[in-house]
């Protein structure tokens, strides 16, 4: 687990609110929101948490980072920052980086609607390829079941039926179902998930999610 007592960069850019957080001890010192583009929501809000939190960026310990699935433009976004973050990291410190956690965005969608008080099982999904959703079913109340589950690519007529919380994409291929509902809190609430067991993982960088492989025709050459 990443030592709370450092202040940590949160970036999660995986839906259509970018989020921005300065993170210390299962608090924010600082913390932004945009559902302006992903690239303006990520670096102004960075510079806006670091001024809210009356830090240095010589004071960040390290980064948090959200890598989907969600908002492919968003993650890889954030992903570049953190990436060249680091770059620079190494050239100012003798090759040392900070360090970077990650966790899935369905995972941490998961986290926060235990926290809220919702009770299993239940389902929390977002958009994936054109005719696709990205599932993450969860059976437990047990925070630290959440990082043995891996999300699932369903048909988008075939969603699990009971209880669904839906994740919005930036880029929505389909309509949610009328009995989806909404997180029911914010990240920015429950600053405590962040702590919760094996949710994050630490990483060598910021890589998104990839959950399908590209497919590609073979052309047959011109006739």
């Amino acid at each position: 687990m990443f030592d709370a007592k450092n202040s940590w960069l949160l970036l999660d850019a995986s839906g259509v609110t970018v989020r921005v957080g300065v993170w210390q001890n299962s608090r924010w010192l600082g913390w932004s929101k945009s559902e302006a583009g992903a690239l303006e929501g990520l670096f102004t809000g960075t510079n806006t948490v670091l001024a809210e939190a009356g830090l240095k960026w010589e004071e960040i310990g390290g980064y948090l980072y959200v890598e989907g699935p969600g908002s492919v433009l968003g993650l890889r976004l954030a992903a570049m920052a953190i990436r060249a973050w680091q770059v620079d990291d190494a050239a100012r410190a003798n090759g040392k980086c900070r360090p970077v956690w990650s966790c899935g965005s369905l995972h941490l969608a998961a986290a926060l609607i235990l926290a809220d008080g919702a009770r299993p099982p239940f389902t929390v999904f977002t958009d994936a390829r054109q005719g696709f959703w990205q599932i993450m079913e969860v059976k437990t109340n047990d925070p630290a079941e959440l990082s043995t589950l891996t999300p699932q690519e369903v048909n988008e007529a075939e969603l699990p039926t009971g209880q669904l919380f839906h994740l919005p994409a930036r880029k929505a291929w389909h309509r949610a179902p009328e009995q989806a509902r909404p997180l029911p809190s914010s990240l920015r609430e429950h600053p405590e998930v962040l702590m919760l067991p094996l949710l994050f993982r630490a990483v060598e960088t910021a890589t998104p999610y990839a959950g399908h492989a590209p497919e590609y025709k073979k052309w047959a050459g011109a006739k």
